[in-house]
């Protein structure tokens, strides 16, 4: 079992509701407009002070989840509720005052800083857009930087000027700029070199501990999202398949589909290597402009049965935290 990730204080209460999310595209195909279906009927609970995690493979819709909750893209049906509040209610003003708690980091951290802007400016920027007295602007840059472990001369640097886990860290000090309370981490290692992927992480965790952060964490690297979880959803083709807490999902998994992600990492898996073998995923994602009617992982799944095709599955509670949307789980 993976050591306990610590909480913060007042974690247990829940801070932000999903409920029922979705999110369409229209897009062209074939010369004719069609509905892609990114994300389908979402729902899920995050706990105040702790960590909850997407996972799944690249295209299941893990990061347009994370931006519609964030409010940088709209959801076409669901509500979204944070701290009691449904957020797609919210007018101009009170939208804006809520981009203070809610803050994000997006996985390229190069391209979401402006390569002309030094430093000094990139950090500085959301703290003028929230009119921060000028002479309280420099003592906070200051304080990010110490908050992420940059050094002072930083701040007069271009971000090319630095290494990619430096840039990580300035994105993660510019969320930080006007002290949230939740952050959105979109595939925030996924670029780095496996040291420096660890040095980030733990910078997070501390983070967490010493500012009473939650974060929504999207992923695809099942190892990063063991050691920092506290609760896990797994996401296929815009469906929440499964969710737990970090130790159901990852000792006692249900879902065939979240079965066949830990056998495709040795390290978390006990099985022999005939059972790995058998739970090895085949295929690619069906096409979310056209996916498979019933349950969308039947195409790929060992256990299919012919009821998989007539009916998209219920959820089924396992406890009170663990939930699994398959007919046979």
């Amino acid at each position: 079992m993976a050591n306990e990730i610590p909480r913060t204080a007042h974690a247990g209460d829940v801070q932000m509701e999903v409920i029922g999310l979705s999110k369409r595209f229209t897009v062209k195909s074939g010369g004719k407009n069609a509905v892609l279906n990114a994300v389908n009927d979402v729902s899920f609970t995050v706990k105040k002070g702790e960590t909850f995690s997407i996972v799944g493979e690249s295209g299941c819709g893990k990061s347009t989840l994370g931006r519609c909750i964030a409010r940088l893209l709209e959801p076409s049906d669901g509500r979204v509720m944070f701290e009691g509040q449904d957020i797609g209610k919210l007018a101009h003003g009170e939208l804006r005052e809520l981009r203070k708690k809610i803050q994000f980091i997006f996985q390229d951290p190069y391209s979401s800083m402006n390569p002309r802007m030094r430093v000094r400016s990139v950090l500085a920027e959301p703290l003028h857009n929230f009119n921060v007295p000028a002479a309280k602007v420099s003592a906070r840059l200051d304080e990010l930087l110490r908050l992420v472990s940059l050094k002072p001369e930083s701040l007069d640097k271009y971000p090319h000027q630095f290494s990619g886990g430096q840039r990580q860290r300035l994105v993660i000090a510019r969320a930080l700029a006007l002290e949230p309370e939740f952050i959105v981490c979109d595939e925030p290692v996924s670029a780095l070199d496996v040291s420096v992927q660890a040095q980030v992480i733990n910078l997070l965790v501390d983070l967490q501990k010493s500012l009473h952060l939650t974060y929504l964490f999207i992923s695809h690297d099942l190892s990063v999202v063991r050691h920092l979880s506290h609760s896990v959803a797994v996401m296929y083709l815009g469906r929440v398949v499964e969710t737990g807490t970090r130790d159901e999902i990852f000792n006692t998994p249900r879902h065939p589909y979240t079965r066949a992600l830990m056998a495709a990492v040795p390290r978390f898996s006990e099985a022999s290597q005939g059972e790995a073998k058998a739970l090895r995923l085949t295929g690619e994602i069906p096409s979310p402009l056209s996916p498979p009617s019933g349950c969308a992982f039947r195409t790929r799944c060992p256990n299919a049965q012919p009821l998989c095709a007539e009916r998209l599955p219920e959820a089924k509670r396992f406890s009170d935290s663990h939930v699994v949307a398959c007919h046979f789980a």
